[in-house]
């Protein structure tokens, strides 16, 4: 059995739109479905964080009287998806009845990583005047929990005044939402400080190739190749310093995560090239050997093609591994052949398949 609890906000309730639509996706999973509603929490003065501390012991005594006839050991999967204030709460409540669950924390304030959050997902906004967006990222860092940042978006993860941009957010959110509802996926942006040998531990690079495609008399062929790829302990250290410096020279680097453990990772390099000068490098992508199959090499690609796009490029550039099995994940993302080879690319890997994808 499965169940969500949604904890709201001062003011922001569970019929409002992240709640809301976090709401009809839990309950597609067939989660059997909690929402709790608070009275009294009055905003009577403009201190935020007066505001905060005074609507917290409330909230929590109404939530208690709320679920204490919830069996929890009944259930195989608990999810608490927490708004605002909610998120607090959602964290003092687990911690305080000792309850295993999964998070989706919309908009958290600082004080509800005072309460040792469980595994989960975030989203803030730079704008939101709840929360300072610095020790929003130091307190996730600090409990290993997936950030997403929204830029310019308020404490609903809105932008004011603009009406579009704001569906535009919540449709993003909400597909994040379901990832995560869904398979306990995460995805976001990685950060520079991360970076290290560590954060792959549980991450398995193995490919056994059979067959490559091979250019041979002007014309693709398949050959047999048989080989194990894999990657050493020398290995792991130039891909961690390739994706710090990527980050270090404003590039993407995106990854997947399943229960807190990295399972999948893109890069796209910040300098464009080519004759038009259109070109962005798509510099690696990798889902690891256990998580393969599931969808989450197209959900990398899609947000890597995104962030190109945003940065004006009109081309991915992909220098790929020739393994068919690859080079048929490029394809089915839209992939062909390159109309212009990077010379370096080339040289540095002959046996690659040069790729581009149209943005």
């Amino acid at each position: 059995m499965k169940i969500a609890v949604f904890f709201p906000g001062i003011g922001y309730h569970c019929d409002k739109p992240l709640l809301y639509y976090s709401g009809k996706i839990t309950g597609q999973y067939q989660y059997e479905l909690c929402r709790l509603s608070y009275a009294g929490l009055s905003k009577s003065t403009k201190d935020l964080n007066k505001i905060a501390t005074e609507a917290f012991k409330p909230a929590l005594a109404q939530t208690e009287a709320a679920l204490k006839e919830i069996d929890w050991g009944k259930y195989e999967d608990i999810l608490f998806v927490s708004k605002s204030i909610g998120t607090v709460v959602a964290c003092a409540y687990a911690k305080q009845h000792g309850v295993k669950c999964r998070n989706i924390y919309y908009t958290p304030l600082e004080k509800t990583f005072s309460f040792e959050p469980q595994e989960g997902i975030v989203f803030h906004g730079t704008s939101d005047p709840w929360a300072q967006t610095k020790v929003i990222q130091s307190k996730c860092l600090e409990h290993h929990l997936p950030l997403h940042i929204i830029e310019d978006a308020n404490h609903s993860l809105e932008r004011s005044d603009d009406a579009e941009s704001s569906l535009r957010i919540l449709m993003s959110v909400m597909e994040l939402t379901e990832s995560y509802v869904k398979d306990g996926m995460q995805y976001r942006q990685l950060c520079w400080e991360e970076l290290c040998r560590e954060l792959f531990a549980g991450f398995i690079r193995r490919q056994n190739v059979t067959k490559c495609r091979r250019y041979e008399n002007g014309r693709w062929i398949v050959k047999e190749d048989p080989f194990v790829d894999d990657w050493s302990e020398a290995d792991y250290q130039v891909l961690i310093t390739c994706l710090q410096n990527t980050i270090r020279t404003n590039g993407f680097v995106y990854a997947a995560f399943c229960g807190g453990i990295l399972k999948g990772f893109v890069s796209v390099e910040s300098g464009l090239f080519g004759g038009a000068n259109n070109y962005l490098d798509l510099s690696s992508i990798h889902v690891s050997e256990d998580m393969r199959g599931r969808g989450i090499g197209r959900t990398l690609f899609d947000a890597a093609a995104e962030w190109a796009k945003r940065q004006g490029a009109g081309k991915l550039y992909i220098s790929s591994h020739s393994a068919v099995e690859t080079q048929a994940f490029y394809h089915a993302m839209g992939c062909v052949e390159a109309r212009e080879y990077n010379r370096e690319h080339v040289e540095k890997e002959p046996f690659d398949c040069q790729l581009e994808y149209i943005l």
